[in-house]
C-alpha cells in the first residue's frame, strides 16, 4: 500500500500535490445563483472575485503554480463572461491551467468553447478525474460526490483517503454535501473535515455505521501521512 505523503488538504477544499506545485480543485459550479436567478428564484447574487478567493488564497499559502479543475466547473451553462474572468485572474496570478476534466455538468459547457486547456491530467502516478464514471485502476483523485460528515453539531465538508484514492469535497460553498458515514461505498476510508479554517481527521469510516468518536479528532497539521 503506498503512502500518501505528497497531498497537502487545506481548509479551502483544495487539495495541492506539493511535488509538481499542482493544486486540484473540483465542483465549483460557477454559475449557479445565475441559473436559479433565470429560473425565477430569488437568491442573492455573488461575485466571482468572491466565490474564488478561497482558491486563490490556497494556491498562494501552498506556492501553487499550476491548476486542475477535476470536473463540474459550471453549474449548468457555459457563461463566457466568467470563463473570460477566470483566465484573466489564473493569468493575473501567474497560475497556469493545466488541465479541466469535464464532469457531469460540463457536458453541454464544453461544446460552446474551443479555449480549452488539456482534458485529462496525471500528476505522478495519480489520475485526475471528475468521478461520475467507473474509475480507473491506480491511484485516482476525483470529486463529483461532495462528501460531508457531521461534525460539531453541523455538516461539514470532507475529504476521503484510502490506499489509492483522494476524494475531493466540492469546492462550491452551496454544495450541501452527502454524509458519507453511513454510506456503504466508503467503508474503510479515512476521513478529513472542514471545520472553519482548520481539517480535523474523523477516524476511519467503519464497515458498521457508527458515529465517530470524540476522542478520534485530532488536529490535521496539512501533510498527509495516512498507510
Amino acid at each position: 500500500m503506498m503512502v500518501l505523503n505528497d497531498w497537502l488538504l487545506t481548509p479551502e477544499r483544495v487539495a495541492v500535490h506539493l511535488p509538481s506545485a499542482t493544486a486540484v480543485v473540483a465542483d465549483l459550479h460557477l454559475g449557479y445563483h445565475e441559473m436559479r436567478r433565470h429560473c425565477g428564484e430569488a437568491v442573492p447574487t455573488t461575485s466571482l472575485r468572491k466565490e474564488l478567493a478561497p482558491l486563490w488564497r490556497a494556491l498562494a499559502a501552498a506556492s501553487a503554480q499550476r491548476l486542475v479543475i477535476a470536473g463540474d466547473l459550471f453549474e449548468r451553462n457555459f457563461v463566457a463572461e466568467i470563463w473570460q474572468d477566470l483566465q484573466d485572474a489564473l493569468s493575473q496570478r501567474r497560475i497556469e491551467l493545466a488541465a479541466w476534466i469535464p464532469g457531469n455538468h460540463d457536458a453541454n459547457a464544453l461544446a460552446l468553447t474551443s479555449d480549452l486547456p488539456a482534458m485529462s491530467c496525471t500528476l505522478d502516478g495519480w489520475q485526475i478525474v471528475h468521478g461520475d464514471e467507473p474509475l480507473p485502476g491506480g491511484n485516482v483523485v476525483l470529486g463529483h460526490w461532495h462528501p460531508s460528515v457531521w461534525l460539531q453539531g453541523r455538516k461539514r465538508p470532507c475529504y476521503l483517503v484510502n490506499g489509492n484514492s483522494l476524494v475531493l469535497p466540492a469546492y462550491s460553498a452551496d454544495a450541501a454535501g452527502v454524509n458519507v458515514w453511513h454510506d456503504p461505498r466508503w467503508r474503510g476510508f479515512q476521513t478529513y473535515a472542514i471545520a472553519r479554517k482548520v481539517v480535523l481527521s474523523v477516524g476511519r469510516i467503519p464497515a458498521m455505521s457508527a458515529p465517530p468518536k470524540r476522542g478520534s479528532r485530532r488536529l490535521w497539521t496539512g501533510r498527509l501521512f495516512q498507510a
